[in-house]
C-alpha cells in the first residue's frame, strides 16, 4: 500500500475541512490543518493571574532573535467574531443592564482557568460607535475620549473612513461589538467560542443577544526556526504563488511583521498614557483602554512574488533605501534608527517615483521627539504608537454564515491597530497612500505617484473596514449602560 505524501494529505485535509457542513461557531474549519502541524510553539506555563485593566495586551510575550534583530511571537491562534445587540430584544434600559452583568459573567468564567500569556487566552471585547448611538444615546457625548483643548469638542474615537486606494467596493461596517481571541491552543479558542456563542446549556452562553455578522478565523505563523505557517497553509490551499513564499516567513508576503521596535511598547496605545492626545487622564471612564481599527483585505500574494524580485519587495516593504538583504532574509531591523526623514521620503519620490510602506507609516506613528508620558516614563524619539496584530486568513469571513467558514482560498490579512486615538491611525493610513502629515501630497507633482502604487497598496485591497472603542476591562461589558437612568 503506498503512503500519500505530505502535501497530498495536506490538501486532502483541507478538502474534507472545506467540505464539511459547518454546524458551530467553535469549528476550526481549513485551519485543522494547523494542529496537524503541530500548534503553536512551546510555551512555559503560568498559573491564571489577576488580569490588567488593559485588555488588548497579551503577557510576558515570548521575544526571539532573527537576523539580530528581536521579535516577539504572538498568540498563533486570532479569531474575531463581530456581531449586533439582536433585533429579537426588546433593549430597555433593565434588559441592557441585565446584558451588562450576565456578558461579564460569562467572560470572566470562559478566561479563568488560563492564564493571561500566549499559552493561555486573551480576550478583546470592542464596542462600535453604532452601539453608543444606539444605545446610550444621552451618554456618550460626555464620556467617549476627545482630543483636550478642542472647541467645539473633537473625538479621539471615530467612524471607519474610506482611504484613497480604497476601491468603491470596499464596505464601511456598522457592528455593535466585536471579540477576539487569542491563544496559542486551538482548543482554548473552540472553547471559549462554543461556550460564548454555541452551546446553550453552558453557563456562559450569551448567543442569544447577538446576532452574529462575520466569524475571522486566521494565524499568525512563528516562521523563523520553524517552517512557514502560511507557505504551507496557502500551498495546501492551492493559492498562485504560495511556493514562493519563504520557508521562514512569518506571514504570507514574506517579511517579519513583529520585530519589537515597531510595536508599542506596553501601555503606549491607551487613551490616557501619551500626554495630550485624550482627556482620559488621569481618572476617564475609558483609561486603561484604546481604539481600535479592524479591516480585512485581500492579499495578491502570486503578484507580488511574480513582479517583484527579492530586492524590489524588501524596498517596497520597508524603503527605498534599506540596506541590502541577504537572499532568503525574513526579518529587517525596523527600529528607531531607521525610521525614515521626511527630506528622505520626498527625496525618493521625487527622484525615483518611488516609496516605501514602513517609511511612509514611520513618519505618522513614530514618536518624533522624547516624551514624558503620563505615568513619568521616558518615551524616545522613534518609539511606536500603535500596536500592530495583523495575521493571516485563507478564507472569505464574508460568504461566512453562523455555523461555517467561508471559502478556503482567498489568501488575505485581518488586520488590527491598537491606538491611542482614530485620528491617529487615519493619519497614518493617509500617510500609506502618500498624503503626509506635514501635508505634502505624493499624489500630485513633483512626485506622481498614484495611491494604489504607493509602498504595497497594489498587492492588497480592503473589503470592510470599522473602528472600535476598547474599553478598559473593568468596562468591557456593555460600556456606560450601567449609568442608564
Amino acid at each position: 500500500m503506498t503512503t500519500p505524501d505530505r502535501g497530498t494529505t495536506r490538501r486532502g485535509l483541507l478538502r474534507r475541512t472545506a467540505a464539511v457542513s459547518l454546524a458551530a461557531i467553535s469549528s476550526r474549519g481549513v485551519y485543522e490543518l494547523l494542529d496537524e502541524l503541530g500548534g503553536g510553539p512551546a510555551r512555559a506555563a503560568a498559573a491564571p493571574p489577576r488580569r490588567r485593566q488593559e485588555q488588548y495586551l497579551v503577557d510576558n510575550v515570548e521575544v526571539i532573535l532573527d537576523n539580530g534583530v528581536t521579535v516577539a511571537i504572538p498568540p498563533l491562534y486570532n479569531d474575531v467574531i463581530t456581531a449586533k445587540l439582536t433585533s429579537r430584544t426588546a433593549w430597555t434600559v433593565s434588559a441592557l443592564k441585565n446584558a451588562k452583568t450576565r456578558v461579564e459573567n460569562a467572560l470572566a468564567a470562559v478566561e479563568s482557568p488560563y492564564s493571561s500569556n500566549a499559552a493561555g487566552l486573551t480576550m478583546v471585547v470592542g464596542w462600535g460607535l453604532p452601539f453608543f448611538r444606539t444605545f446610550v444615546p444621552s451618554l456618550w457625548p460626555a464620556y467617549l475620549p476627545a482630543i483636550p483643548g478642542t472647541d467645539p469638542r473633537q473625538y479621539a474615537v471615530l467612524d471607519a473612513i474610506r482611504f484613497p486606494s480604497d476601491d468603491a467596493s470596499m464596505v464601511l461596517e456598522d457592528n455593535h461589538v466585536m471579540f477576539k481571541f487569542r491563544s496559542d491552543s486551538s482548543n482554548i479558542v473552540s472553547g471559549a467560542e462554543r461556550a460564548l456563542f454555541e452551546d446553550q446549556s453552558s453557563k456562559a452562553y450569551i448567543g442569544d443577544l447577538f446576532d452574529l455578522t462575520s466569524k475571522r478565523t486566521g494565524f499568525l505563523g512563528r516562521g523563523f526556526d520553524k517552517p512557514s505557517i502560511g507557505r504551507t497553509l496557502a500551498l495546501a490551499a492551492g493559492v498562485p504563488g504560495a511556493s514562493s513564499i519563504p520557508d521562514r516567513a512569518q506571514l504570507m508576503m514574506g517579511f517579519t511583521s513583529t520585530q519589537t521596535q515597531a510595536l508599542a511598547p506596553d501601555n503606549v496605545p491607551s487613551f490616557e498614557t501619551l500626554p495630550r492626545i485624550t482627556d482620559q487622564w488621569p481618572g476617564g471612564y475609558f483609561a486603561a483602554g484604546c481604539a481600535m481599527h479592524l479591516s480585512h483585505l485581500y492579499l495578491d500574494i502570486d503578484t507580488w512574488y511574480r513582479s517583484f524580485d527579492f530586492s524590489t519587495r524588501t524596498k517596497r516593504m520597508f524603503s527605498p533605501r534599506t540596506p541590502a538583504q541577504a537572499p532568503g532574509t525574513v526579518t529587517v531591523p525596523n527600529g528607531a534608527a531607521q525610521v525614515a526623514s521626511l527630506a528622505d521620503v520626498k527625496q525618493d519620490a521625487a527622484n525615483l517615483h518611488q516609496s516605501g510602506h514602513n517609511s511612509l507609516l514611520q513618519l505618522a506613528t513614530r514618536l518624533g521627539a522624547d516624551v514624558i508620558d503620563n505615568y513619568g516614563r521616558t518615551r524616545t524619539k522613534g518609539t511606536a504608537v500603535p500596536l500592530r496584530e495583523d495575521f493571516n486568513t485563507l478564507d472569505d469571513p464574508f460568504s461566512w454564515a453562523p455555523g461555517g467558514v467561508g471559502p478556503a482560498d482567498k489568501p488575505g490579512l485581518h488586520f488590527v491597530a491598537f491606538v491611542p486615538g482614530h485620528h491617529l491611525f487615519h493619519r497614518a493610513r493617509l500617510a500609506m497612500d502618500g498624503m503626509l502629515p506635514d501635508g505634502t501630497d505624493l499624489r500630485q507633482a513633483p512626485y506622481n505617484i498614484a495611491a494604489r502604487d504607493s509602498g504595497i497598496n497594489g498587492m492588497m485591497r480592503a473589503s470592510h473596514r470599522q473602528n472600535y472603542v476598547i474599553p478598559p476591562r473593568r468596562n468591557r461589558s456593555f460600556p456606560l449602560v450601567e449609568l442608564l437612568t
